[in-house]
C-alpha cells in the first residue's frame, strides 16, 4: 500500500518535484520531468508511474548584459527589441538579461495529464467530460506501437515526450521567444497562479505609502507588460498553433483509447481533445482573473492613499509642487486601470476545439474590444458625471454653505468619479465580474489533493511521508543556547506567508523544515555547504527521507544568516538613510542545488564576503518568509528554478532572493553596489 501511494500522490518531494536540477528549468525548456498524480479514493486508483521526458537543449540561457554580442538561437522569435507602451516602457528597456521562454509552459503537459485523472481543472472546478480509467494512465508514457490496436498504433514515441517536443523544440522552434527574464519570471508566476506580489510583502514593503508610490506602480505596470508581451500579434500566433499541434496529437492518442476500450467492450469514450482546451481555457481563466483583481486591488489601496494626501492639500493653495504629484499619481492610477482592463486579456479565438460565447467572458472574450473608444468614451462619460457632481454641490451650497462644495468630502467626491466612471465602463469592456471566493493557488490545491489521498494510509505508514525542506545548521561558533532560539525564529519568520491566500491555513501545518545539525555531523567548518551538500546526496534517496524531502534544493543556515536573525545592525544598515524597501532587508537563509556542478565555477564559502561576481553559483540567499511562499511553489510547479531566481536576486546588495523585482528597485541596489 505505501508503495503505491508513494508512485501515486503529487509529492513535493518524490514527483511533483521531479527530482530535476532546478537550473536545468531555465537553460533548457524542455524537461527531464517526473511528474507523480493525485489517487482518488472515490474515483479510480492512478497507475504507478514516473513521467520521464528526454532533454533538448532547445536554447541558451545568456548571463550577459544586453549589449553583449550573445545572439538568440535561430529560428526563435525575438521579443526583446519591443519598446512597449508609455506606461510599461520602463519593464520593456530593462531587459538586462535575455531568456528563451517557452510560450505554453511545459509543465503544462505534465499538470494536463494529472488533471485528466483527478478531473479538477486549474480554476479548482470539476470537469464534466469522462476521465481516464486506471489501466490508461501509463500509456501516457508509452508509444501507442506498444497498447493500441491497429490502425493506431504507429508512434514510436510517448505522447507526452512528443507534445512537450511541440512547446520547446528542437525540430519546431516557434513555441519559443527569447525576452526579458523580468517578464518571463513575472509571466511564470502568473502561469502558476501566483499573484505577482504576495499581500504580505506588499505590507512588508509598505508599497501603499506614497514615499514608494514609484516602485508601488512598477509592480502594477509590470503585470500589464506580461499581458502585452502574450498579445503580440505573432506571440498570440504562436501560442494558438503550438496549442492546435498538441491538440492534434491528443487527437490521435483519443483514437487509439477509445479504439482501445471498443475491443475492451467499454462504451463510454475519453474526449481529450476537449478536455485539453478545457484545461488551457481554464489555465487562461485563472492567468487573467488573478492578474487583473490583484492590479484592480493594489491601485484601489493607492487611490485611498493618494485621496489622504489630497485632503491636506488647502484649498486655495492651487498650482503647487504638492498638487502637481497629486495629479501625476492620480493620472498615472488611471492610466494603469485603463490599461488592465484593456490588455489583460487571453483570447482563444483559433484554438481547436474552443466555442466563442455570445456573452463577454472577462480575460478571455470579447469580440468588439479593439472598438471600443477607450479616450472618447471615458473622457465624455466623465465630464457628463462630473458636470453633474458639480451642479448638485453648488446646488447644495445655497442651503449648506460653502462645505458643500469646498469640504474635503466633497472635493474628493469630484476627484473620485473617475473611479466611478471606470467602474461603469468595465462592464462594457469585460463583462459582468462576480467576485466569487478566488480559488485557491494550484499548488495549494495539488498538496491538499495529495494529503487527502494520503489518509487511506495507516497512521505509521503516514508519517512516511510529507512536504519538506531539509535545513542545516553552518553555523559552528554559534551557542547552542541561541542557535535554539534562533531555530524557533526561523520556523516563526517562515510562517508569515499566508495572508490573502485561500487554504493557506490547512497547508501551513504540513510543511515542515528537517533540521540537521552540521556541528554534531561533523562538517568541516571551514567550508560547511560541501559538506552540507554530500550529506544531502546521501539521505535524500533513503528509505527515510525520500518522501519527505523536496530531492532538488535544501536550505543552510550559515553565519550571515545567523546575524541576520538575531542583530538589528543587520537590516539598519542597509536601510537607515537610503532609499531601500525595508521588507527587503530580513532573516534569510541560503538555497543550495545539491546538484550543481561545483566544478564549473569558483569554489566559494557560505560564510564569505558577498562577491561582486554576478555568476550564479548553485546557491542563492533568500528571505525565510519566502521559502514556503515562493520558492516552494515555483519549484514544485516547475515554474522557475534556482537559477533563475538568481536573476532576481543578483542586483540586491546582499545577494537575495526578495520576490520579483521592478526597474526602480533595482536602480536603488546598483547606486548602492557601485559605491
Amino acid at each position: 500500500m505505501a508503495a503505491r501511494i508513494s508512485r501515486s500522490l503529487p509529492q513535493v518531494n518524490r514527483y511533483a518535484f521531479t527530482r530535476l536540477s532546478p537550473r536545468a528549468i531555465p537553460r533548457v525548456a524542455s524537461l527531464n520531468a517526473r511528474a507523480g498524480l493525485v489517487a482518488h479514493r472515490n474515483t479510480r486508483t492512478v497507475a504507478p508511474w514516473t513521467c520521464r521526458v528526454k532533454q533538448t537543449n532547445i536554447a541558451r540561457f545568456s548571463h550577459t548584459d544586453s549589449s553583449s554580442s550573445a545572439q538568440p538561437e535561430v529560428g526563435i522569435l525575438d521579443a526583446t527589441g519591443y519598446k512597449g507602451s508609455i506606461v510599461t516602457e520602463k519593464h520593456w528597456t530593462n531587459q538586462d538579461v535575455g531568456v528563451v521562454d517557452a510560450l505554453i509552459e511545459p509543465q503544462a503537459v505534465l499538470h494536463f495529464v494529472e488533471f485528466v485523472t483527478s478531473g479538477i481543472l486549474p480554476n479548482g472546478k470539476k470537469t464534466d467530460l469522462p476521465l481516464l480509467n486506471a489501466d490508461e494512465f501509463a500509456l501516457f508514457m508509452a508509444p501507442s506501437a506498444q497498447w493500441a490496436p491497429a490502425p493506431f498504433n504507429t508512434a514510436d514515441i510517448p505522447i507526452v515526450q512528443k507534445a512537450m517536443g511541440r512547446i520547446t523544440g528542437p525540430d519546431d522552434l516557434s513555441g519559443l521567444c527569447r525576452v526579458g527574464h523580468n517578464i518571463h519570471f513575472l509571466k511564470r508566476r502568473l502561469w502558476g497562479g501566483l499573484a505577482p506580489v504576495p499581500t504580505s510583502r506588499w505590507r512588508e514593503n509598505d508599497l501603499n505609502n506614497p514615499e514608494h508610490f514609484a516602485i508601488a506602480h512598477e509592480y502594477l505596470t509590470s503585470v500589464i507588460g506580461v499581458f502585452e508581451y502574450l498579445n503580440l500579434p505573432q506571440i498570440r500566433t504562436n501560442m494558438c498553433d503550438t496549442f492546435n499541434k498538441i491538440s492534434g496529437d491528443f487527437k490521435e492518442m483519443q483514437d487509439g483509447l477509445n479504439a482501445r476500450r471498443k475491443t475492451r467492450g467499454l462504451s463510454t469514450e475519453v474526449e481529450l481533445t476537449a478536455l485539453w482546451e478545457q484545461f488551457i481555457r481554464a489555465q487562461y481563466e485563472v492567468m487573467t482573473s488573478t492578474a487583473h483583481s490583484w492590479v484592480l486591488t493594489h491601485v484601489a489601496e493607492l487611490r485611498e492613499r493618494a485621496l489622504e494626501s489630497f485632503t491636506a492639500i488647502q484649498v486655495e493653495a492651487g498650482k503647487t509642487p504638492e498638487m502637481e504629484d497629486f495629479t501625476r499619481r492620480w493620472t498615472d492610477l488611471i492610466n494603469v486601470t485603463s490599461m488592465a482592463d484593456f490588455n489583460i486579456w487571453m483570447p482563444m479565438d483559433g484554438y481547436n476545439g474552443y466555442n466563442a460565447p455570445s456573452d463577454i467572458v472577462a480575460g478571455l472574450h470579447n469580440p468588439d474590444l479593439k472598438n471600443q473608444d477607450l479616450k472618447s468614451g471615458f473622457s465624455k462619460l466623465l465630464m457628463d458625471r462630473l458636470t453633474k457632481c458639480v451642479e448638485a454641490q453648488n446646488e447644495a451650497a445655497k442651503t449648506q454653505g460653502p462645505s458643500a462644495t469646498e469640504s474635503d468630502a466633497a472635493r474628493c467626491e469630484r476627484v473620485s468619479i473617475s473611479t466611478v466612471v471606470q467602474d461603469e465602463l468595465r462592464e462594457k469592456i469585460r463583462g459582468r465580474t462576480p467576485s466569487p471566493q478566488p480559488p485557491a493557488q494550484p499548488w495549494i490545491q495539488q498538496l491538499l489533493r495529495a494529503q487527502e489521498a494520503s489518509l487511506s494510509l495507516d497512521p505509521s505508514e503516514r508519517e512516511d511521508y510529507g512536504f519538506g525542506l531539509a535545513i542545516y545548521r553552518a553555523a559552528h561558533n554559534v551557542s547552542d543556547e541561541k542557535w535554539e532560539r534562533l531555530q524557533r525564529d526561523v520556523e516563526s519568520h517562515f510562517s508569515t506567508w499566508s495572508e490573502g491566500v485561500q487554504r493557506a491555513d490547512e497547508l501551513k501545518p504540513l510543511l515542515k523544515l528537517h533540521w540537521f545539525d552540521g556541528k554534531e555531523l561533523g562538517f568541516d567548518a571551514t567550508n560547511p555547504v560541501s559538506a552540507a551538500k554530500r550529506h544531502y546526496q546521501g539521505i535524500r534517496s533513503s528509505e527515510e527521507w525520500s518522501h519527505k524531502l523536496a530531492p532538488s534544493l535544501f536550505l543552510v543556515i550559515d553565519h550571515m544568516g545567523v546575524s541576520s536573525y538575531t542583530e538589528d545592525i543587520f537590516t539598519t544598515s542597509y536601510t537607515k538613510d537610503k532609499p531601500f524597501l525595508k521588507g527587503d532587508f530580513q532573516g534569510q537563509v541560503l538555497a543550495v542545488d545539491p546538484d550543481f556542478d561545483e566544478s564549473t565555477t569558483t569554489s566559494e564559502s557560505a560564510d564569505h564576503t558577498v562577491k561582486e561576481d554576478l555568476t550564479y553559483q548553485g546557491r542563492m540567499r533568500i528571505l525565510g518568509n519566502l521559502v514556503w511562499s515562493e520558492l516552494y511553489p515555483m519549484l514544485m510547479l516547475q515554474s522557475v528554478g534556482l537559477e533563475h531566481l538568481w536573476l532576481q536576486a543578483r542586483g540586491h546588495p546582499l545577494k537575495v532572493f526578495t520576490g520579483p523585482t521592478v526597474p526602480s528597485q533595482i536602480e536603488a541596489w546598483k547606486q548602492n553596489n557601485s559605491i
